[in-house]
């Protein structure tokens, strides 16, 4: 049969448990020398300790039974959703609401995935505040926003609102609101045609400039700015053609 044309693998949750399925691999894991990778019909069902092999004296071919997967339950599912959390930071970096939705999306178990969240908070490998931090700078380098865009932008990451807050207090620090959006103005304007309205030049301005999170003040100031501008260089051409 073709790759293409394979039957996907079982999930964890879809072994049977009544003992027609069996452990087919106990392998150490080399990242984690006191873990073993527990495979129950060729599927990975994740890891346990050498004591909890011990303890229920666990062999390969041993039947897969509903008291054995109770007994091992929280101890693969949390290896399970570690693992899969681990690997999706690898991929890219993940507010801890994000990670979660991603974690529940791959069906890992509630409980695991909140000891999984919680123990890389424990490590410092998922951290908001750093998060945060890195997303308002890339959003800021991408182009100009007013605060309410980039509050908008962490908010739905999951960010708690005083992180939020500390952070854009700190990278916003400094920052000319009139300057940032006078800028992004003037590169809208451009793709606008002169032969437009001014109140329909002025109103697209405007909801573009709204919509990237300027308030209301600076976008009026930025408008009448944009306006002269355009004036300006129309007066410019008109007697450029009339010399």
């Amino acid at each position: 049969m073709s790759p293409a044309h394979r039957s996907p693998k079982p999930l964890p949750n879809e072994i049977p448990t009544d003992g027609s399925a069996s452990i087919t691999s106990l392998r150490p894991c080399s990242d984690q020398p006191d873990q073993l990778t527990v495979r129950v019909n060729g599927c990975l069902m994740g890891r346990i300790s050498y004591t909890t092999k011990a303890k229920h004296r666990l062999a390969t071919d041993d039947p897969w039974t509903e008291e054995l997967s109770d007994a091992l339950h929280t101890e693969l599912t949390r290896s399970r959703a570690y693992l899969s959390a681990a690997r999706i930071l690898g991929n890219r970096a993940k507010s801890a609401f994000e990670l979660k939705q991603s974690l529940r999306r791959k069906g890992n178990d509630p409980e695991a995935i909140d000891w999984a969240i919680n123990r890389l908070l424990e490590l410092g490998l998922l951290n908001d505040v750093a998060y945060a931090e890195m997303a308002a700078r890339s959003i800021i380098r991408s182009k100009p926003a007013g605060r309410r865009f980039i509050e908008a932008k962490l908010s739905a990451k999951g960010i708690d609102r005083q992180i939020i807050a500390e952070t854009l207090d700190e990278q916003l620090d400094g920052a000319d609101p009139y300057a940032d959006a006078l800028k992004l103005a003037e590169r809208y304007s451009r793709s606008l045609t002169r032969t437009l309205e001014p109140e329909v030049r002025r109103r697209r301005l405007a909801g573009r400039l709204a919509r990237r999170g300027f308030d209301f003040d600076v976008v009026r100031k930025v408008i009448e700015a944009i306006e002269v501008q355009i004036e300006t260089q129309i007066e410019s051409q008109i007697e450029s053609e009339n010399e």
